[in-house]
């Protein structure tokens, strides 16, 4: 009895959830999709909000709107960019899109109502477009123009299934040219919809007459624009905006995206026909249970850490905030050679480099320090060249991005700086001219536009000042290898250490134990009143390993760093150079070292032998 009476309580309290759940399912749906949406890209994917907004640059001038005007398609994508340009802001870049989405969902409902009264899967069908291009979104080269156009496509159907009136709806189909102009392909959507949804639901009276005249409209208006007005190829006119990268990994849910919202008439009609009435609270039920958790999955799956570990490292180097990028990374070491280069970089601007490279993951070798100059890189070696002092090279990369890529923050920054380093006042006046007509970078702007035409507040500036000091005293040009660059480059500046510090960071990358030595030697003539941490702990290494004392030109090893030595021979020792055992029990303070790497680095390398230590070579 007790069991019995224990099941039907929890059949009751099933069957009322059931019920809550069917009368409250908007609400918990638009609930849902607005928090994970919200949650997702406000916590795990927000690198997609620095990476998008760096790639362009939203300049309030007529020329930069008129560019946007030259084929159709065109104003949606320009529109995006308005909404791009906040997303400096994470929080105001998941609102936007948590409202983007909610707002489709809200209007695909509304079309559902107007088109069937009782239609028992309105949940499913609201929710599939949304959830499809949320994890579309979640891709970095998905932008929000693209949501914008289905927003567009959905909303303008929508109108034309709501107006009555015959001269209204003429009034309709005659601005289709210009919602085609203003929207591209997403127009094209509008239109399959639109023929479907009269021949599925209209009388024998409207069934064609409308569709023919909207038809015939569309193709004209595909000619004209094709022979006459915007002269674009045809594989333009018919897939721009929504497909700008031909080869994305997204490019099949964009096409079901395309599926879903043009088929939405039919799957109304299939759903009228087949009779779900008697499973309208499961319906609703599992829309939930379902849609919901799948859609968490696919974001969870989409969601792509080494990425989102790039931009977070790149954002705090842009910002400058090379202290938290230095905690960053030491907390959180990557195996990502970007990742592993940016840290690098901010050591050097804190002239840390070779004091504390080894307190992080260092298993790129040589290649972390400058990208190799890889010209697929040059987004970001322009910060490498800017840092030694070779300006001219950082400049040079940064037009050739502009050049390519059109008008972006970051680049129009480089050039600017670069410019007032070389004198070039006019040029950098040009450039901050753009900048001043955006919304984040007028401030910079008018930072920087008071070292216009005066060259001695530049040299007494703490950066551009610094970087003239750095620069190569005679030109010569940048060769694809980077050691010969340094070579000549400490030829034509003795004094530039930053650049003497990254010849350093490479051989003990490479750990050249011999080549190391011989550079120390010159180091006190260069100012330098004793040896760098990690270099100091090479001498150490290479006295042990060669049992010689090489020439450090009057500098002396610290003897702290000896005993540091010491006791990570005896760590050596113990476990006989088994690396699983070393791993379990060494100390954060002996993994941090240029012997740990030496050892266990990505190099080949075994100097450390079970052996007694000659105290007499120190």
């Amino acid at each position: 009895m007790i069991r019995k009476e224990a099941r039907y309580s929890m059949k009751k309290r099933f069957r009322e959830a059931s019920e809550f759940i069917s009368r409250h399912g908007t609400l918990i749906s638009l609930f849902l999709l607005f928090v994970i949406t919200f949650t997702y890209f406000n916590w795990f994917g927000n690198g997609i909000f620095f990476y998008q907004e760096n790639k362009s640059l939203f300049i309030y001038s007529y020329d930069y709107i008129l560019k946007f005007l030259s084929r159709p398609g065109e104003p949606l994508v320009l529109s995006g960019n308005f909404l791009t340009q906040g997303y400096f802001s994470i929080t105001f870049g998941s609102l936007v899109f948590s409202t983007l989405f909610t707002f489709l969902f809200l209007t695909i409902r509304s079309i559902l109502k107007l088109v069937s009264k009782e239609i028992n899967t309105e949940l499913f069908l609201s929710l599939l477009l949304p959830l499809v291009l949320l994890i579309c979104q979640a891709e970095y080269d998905y932008y929000i123009f693209q949501t914008l156009g289905y927003i567009s496509a959905a909303l303008w159907f929508r109108i034309s299934i709501s107006v009555k009136t015959k001269a209204f709806r003429i009034i309709h189909i005659l601005l289709f040219p210009l919602f085609y102009y203003l929207t591209g392909t997403f127009a094209i959507l509008y239109l399959v919809m639109y023929l479907l949804y009269h021949v599925l639901f209209r009388d024998e009276k409207e069934r064609y007459l409308f569709p023919m005249i909207q038809l015939i409209l569309g193709g004209i208006t595909f000619l004209l624009f094709y022979r006459l007005v915007f002269l674009q190829p045809i594989e333009i006119l018919l897939f721009y905006p929504i497909f700008i990268n031909d080869l994305s990994s997204y490019s099949l849910l964009l096409v079901v995206a395309c599926f879903i919202i043009v088929l939405i008439p039919l799957m109304i009609r299939l759903s009228d026909l087949i009779n779900f009435k008697r499973f309208e609270n499961l319906m609703s039920i599992g829309t939930i249970l379902i849609l919901f958790p799948t859609a968490i999955l696919l974001l969870a799956i989409q969601n792509n850490p080494v990425l989102e570990g790039i931009m977070k490292t790149e954002k705090f180097f842009i910002e400058r905030q090379a202290d938290r990028l230095i905690s960053h990374f030491e907390k959180s070491p990557s195996s990502n050679i970007v990742e592993q280069y940016y840290y690098n970089l901010a050591l050097s601007k804190k002239d840390q480099l070779c004091n504390r490279m080894f307190f992080g993951r260092q298993s790129s070798g040589p290649m972390s320090l400058s990208l190799e100059g890889n010209k697929e890189q040059a987004s970001r070696t322009m910060y490498y060249y800017y840092n030694i002092g070779l300006i001219n090279e950082a400049h040079h990369l940064a037009f050739e991005l502009m050049v390519r890529n059109g008008y972006t923050p970051e680049n129009i920054k480089m050039l600017v700086r670069t410019e007032l380093i070389n004198n070039n006042f006019r040029a950098a006046e040009r450039y901050l001219n753009v900048l001043k007509k955006t919304l984040r970078y007028r401030n910079w702007a008018d930072k920087y536009e008071r070292f216009l035409f005066n060259p001695e507040l530049v040299r007494s500036d703490p950066e551009m000042g610094s970087k003239i000091r750095l620069m190569p005293e005679e030109d010569f040009f940048i060769l694809t290898n980077e050691n010969r660059n340094i070579d000549v480059f400490i030829k034509s500046n003795p004094g530039n250490k930053k650049v003497f510090e990254y010849k350093l960071a490479r051989l003990l990358l490479e750990k050249d134990l011999i080549a190391v030595s011989d550079e120390v030697k010159n180091m006190k003539s260069k100012g330098y009143t004793s040896l760098p941490r990690h270099v100091d702990e090479a001498i150490i290494a290479y006295r042990y390993y060669s049992k010689a004392v090489p020439d450090l030109g009057g500098l002396y090893p610290d003897p702290e760093t000896v005993k540091r030595f010491e006791a990570y021979i005896k760590l050596i020792s113990r476990y006989n150079g088994n690396k699983s055992l070393i791993e379990q029990n060494i100390s954060k303070k002996e993994r941090n070292t240029f012997w740990y790497y030496l050892q266990f680095g990505t190099i080949s390398g075994n100097f450390m032998k079970s052996t007694p230590i000659d105290r007499n070579i120190y």
